[in-house]
């Protein structure tokens, strides 16, 4: 990495406790061949403070901006952007981490693109356990239209986009802090209505790790606020009836994994009657890529 100019990227790692997890997510970014512009890394209000000391960063900028209390991704992710200095950012979840030379092939991928407006750039992930253990691969198909967003934060685990800063700035829509799930979700539906679009990059370059202990509760209420807010912004019956589709599913997935099975079928039914199929998902919302390794780049280095 010595004596290789810094991508114009900024990553941005919101972080609430899970010490260990940050400091992987970091080397993972730090050991890349090409470096980012700078980190971000925003405590949101862990107890105690996170500390990064343990992590050379060697000639990359490191800015670690503290919330006093806990206030959510979406907060962290807003303090991110708003000090970011890049040109473009892209966000690293705290317990994710970036595969080997991963940053560099996705902006040789984003340079050769000729894109008007607000261009979301996703990539594929490895889906793993806490154990680290491979459980599938997922690429994220494209999108272009308002209810393809509303159908899933399908190609979004936050740590698989990179997006022109200025350009997402511009539109004035920041993250929901009053949203503690889905608020990718509802932050990119709303910068579709300004006309943003999903374009894929055709390789597998973050590895994202799975969490089941949801609480279904807090599922079902944050599904409930979305339902509200887009009630009152959009009078699109086909958008509104697939993202209560989709909320469904993730109610339904929710009380199936807490052992309410009762009520998770309950959901999957309003679910497929809300949108008739016969999948689980909405749209062939991703492709699994295990036949094609010349898409994945290596694993992490953790030296």
């Amino acid at each position: 990495m010595a004596g290789t100019p810094p991508l114009p990227i900024s990553i941005i790692i919101p972080a609430y406790g899970r010490q260990d997890a940050l400091l992987r997510a970091l080397r993972s970014v730090v050991t890349q061949d090409a470096p980012p512009a700078e980190i971000i890394v925003v405590d949101d209000g862990s107890e105690p403070p996170i500390d990064v000391s343990r992590c050379d960063t060697g000639t990359i900028p490191l800015t670690v901006l503290r919330h006093e209390t806990n206030r959510g991704a979406a907060a962290a992710r807003n303090t991110g952007m708003r000090s970011a200095k890049s040109e473009w950012i892209s966000f690293l979840d705290s317990d994710d981490h970036l595969m080997t030379s991963s940053l560099a092939k996705r902006w040789e991928l984003i340079s050769a693109q000729t894109c008007e407006g607000l261009t979301v750039f996703a990539c594929g992930w490895v889906v793993q356990d806490k154990a680290g253990r491979t459980l599938g691969t997922r690429l994220p198909r494209e999108a272009n239209r308002p209810d393809q967003f509303a159908s899933g934060c399908w190609f979004s685990p936050g740590s698989c986009i990179v997006m022109n800063r200025k350009a997402v700035l511009d539109t004035g829509i920041w993250q929901d802090e009053e949203l503690k799930r889905f608020e990718d979700l509802d932050w990119f539906l709303s910068l579709s209505l300004l006309g943003a679009t999903l374009q894929t990059l055709p390789l597998i370059a973050v590895a994202i790790e799975r969490h089941r202990s949801q609480s279904p509760e807090k599922v079902e209420r944050t599904a409930r606020a979305i339902m509200d807010k887009w009630r009152r912004i959009s009078s699109d019956r086909r958008l509104l009836r697939r993202l209560r589709a989709y909320l469904d599913v993730e109610c339904a997935a929710a009380n199936h994994f807490a052992g309410r099975r009762f009520l998770a079928l309950a959901f999957w039914a309003r679910s497929l009657l809300a949108v008739p199929r016969l999948s689980l998902h909405l749209s062939p919302a991703w492709e699994t890529d295990t036949e094609t390794p010349q898409r994945f780049v290596s694993g992490p280095k953790t030296s």
